[in-house]
C-alpha cells in the first residue's frame, strides 16, 4: 500500500516537475469535464473485459495469459489484500493523474506514443507478460488521449480501470486451483 502511494504519488510530482522545466501545459485538463469523463469511464470498459477474462480459468492454458493470470491473482491480489475500498480509491486517483500527467501529458507529447506505450509498459515490469499488457493498454490509452486532446480522458480510464480490477481482484473469494 505504501509503494503503490509512494510510487505513483511520485509519478505525479515527477510529472508536475518535468512539465515546468519542459513548458508543458498539463492545465486545463479538459475544456468539457462531463463528456470527457463519461468518454473515460466507457472507454475503460473494453479493458476491464480483457482483464475478467485474462483472469478467468478459461485463460488457464494460454501460455501469455496463464502466467499473466498466476502473477496477477496471487502476486498482485497479495500486495493489495489489506487495502480498504478508500485505499484503493485513493491508490487508482492516484496511477491516474501520476501515470498518465507523465506518460501521456509529458512523455507521449514530447516522445510519441509508441515510445509513451514502451516505457509505460516498463514502468509496470512485474513480470514480461505484464509488460506486455502494459505496453498494449498504454497504446489504448495514448490513442484515446489523441482522439480526445482531452487529458482527463486517459486519466479516467486509468482511474476507472484500476479501480474496477483493484476491487475485483480483492474481493474475488477463494481462487482454488491456479
Amino acid at each position: 500500500m505504501k509503494l503503490a502511494i509512494l510510487t505513483e504519488g511520485g509519478a505525479l510530482l515527477i510529472a508536475l516537475l518535468l512539465a515546468s522545466f519542459f513548458a508543458i501545459e498539463l492545465f486545463p485538463l479538459t475544456h468539457e469535464p462531463v463528456r470527457d469523463l463519461m468518454i473515460g469511464t466507457a472507454a475503460a470498459i473494453p479493458p476491464f473485459l480483457l482483464f475478467l477474462f485474462s483472469i478467468s480459468n478459461a485463460a488457464k492454458n494460454i501460455p501469455f495469459l496463464g502466467s499473466l493470470r498466476k502473477m496477477v491473482l496471487i502476486e498482485i491480489r497479495e500486495v493489495f489484500s489489506h487495502c480498504t475500498l478508500i485505499d484503493i480509491i485513493i491508490i487508482s486517483l492516484l496511477a491516474g493523474f501520476g501515470e498518465e500527467f507523465l506518460f501521456r501529458g509529458l512523455l507521449q507529447t514530447k516522445l510519441g506514443i509508441v515510445a509513451a506505450s514502451i516505457i509505460f509498459g516498463l514502468f509496470h515490469a512485474v513480470s514480461p507478460a505484464y509488460v506486455i499488457a502494459a505496453t498494449i493498454m498504454g497504446f489504448y490509452i495514448g490513442v484515446s488521449y489523441q482522439m480526445s486532446g482531452s487529458l482527463l480522458v486517459p486519466v479516467q480510464i486509468h482511474f476507472v480501470y484500476d479501480l474496477a480490477a483493484l476491487v475485483y481482484i480483492k474481493n474475488i473469494g477463494p481462487i482454488g486451483r491456479i
